[in-house]
């Protein structure tokens, strides 16, 4: 079954691109040092508490005419080359994640007898999000949510209030002190903006921030808060 990817806002049919059935998906690994300690058998590994990006090679097929083909290989050209950052990628058969990738290789096209074709190289982050926890989420107070990937989630809060705020995840709380009308406090890029995401805050954040370990967490607040908006982003290990 011929299948496609999304990435950077086109998907490859829109090329007469597709996966190759040879696809093979890579996964990420745990990244460590050894030591060798005298008189002890075997290295000591000493865990950096990370996992490290990957590289994943996606081999494609060009269908359709030759003249046409071409001019869209110029098109994905330009498109995979535009930058080096990394952005949401989709695989058709993997339809209910969303990987992080970024595209750094070079780009060239292979002339066969049987067609056009590419090994495509991405950087991929080792991780990928359920789907289902990158939609935003109005919660009220005492709600229970349940992270139902495998790794601890960084969420994005967006809270609408005014004065000094305290949110409660389980063991966990996000104090925030002078707030005009609220906040937006991105946890995975570690970024702190008011509500239209013009001004930083971080002036106005007392605490770390916070993350969803895997299983539940009761969040909570008082009534200072008029609104609570969170995209969980659960994700698993690649």
């Amino acid at each position: 079954m011929i299948s496609t990817f999304d990435f950077n806002g086109h998907n490859s049919e829109e090329f007469s691109m597709y996966i190759n059935v040879e696809l093979t998906l890579s996964s990420s690994q745990p990244d460590y040092s050894t030591v060798e300690v005298p008189g002890r058998d075997g290295d000591l590994i000493l865990p950096n508490n990370r996992y490290k990006s990957f590289s994943q090679t996606i081999p494609v097929i060009f269908l359709g005419g030759y003249n046409g083909t071409m001019s869209k290989i110029e098109q994905v050209r330009r498109w995979l080359l535009s930058d080096t950052e990394f952005h949401n990628f989709k695989l058709s058969s993997d339809s209910g994640y969303t990987y992080r990738a970024a595209y750094l290789g070079n780009f060239e096209v292979k002339k066969a007898t049987d067609g056009l074709s590419a090994d495509l190289n991405f950087e991929m982050m080792p991780y990928k999000y359920l789907n289902s926890g990158l939609d935003s989420q109005t919660l009220s107070s005492d709600t229970t949510l349940t992270n139902s990937g495998n790794i601890p989630a960084l969420p994005l809060l967006k809270i609408t209030g005014s004065g000094d705020i305290k949110v409660t995840l389980d063991n966990q709380t996000v104090s925030l002190k002078g707030i005009d009308t609220g906040i937006i406090l991105d946890c995975e890029s570690q970024l702190c903006t008011s509500l239209d995401g013009t001004r930083t805050q971080f002036d106005k954040l007392y605490s770390d921030f916070p993350s969803l370990p895997v299983g539940s967490t009761k969040i909570s607040w008082p009534g200072t808060v008029s609104k609570f908006e969170i995209t969980p982003r659960w994700k698993v290990r690649t």
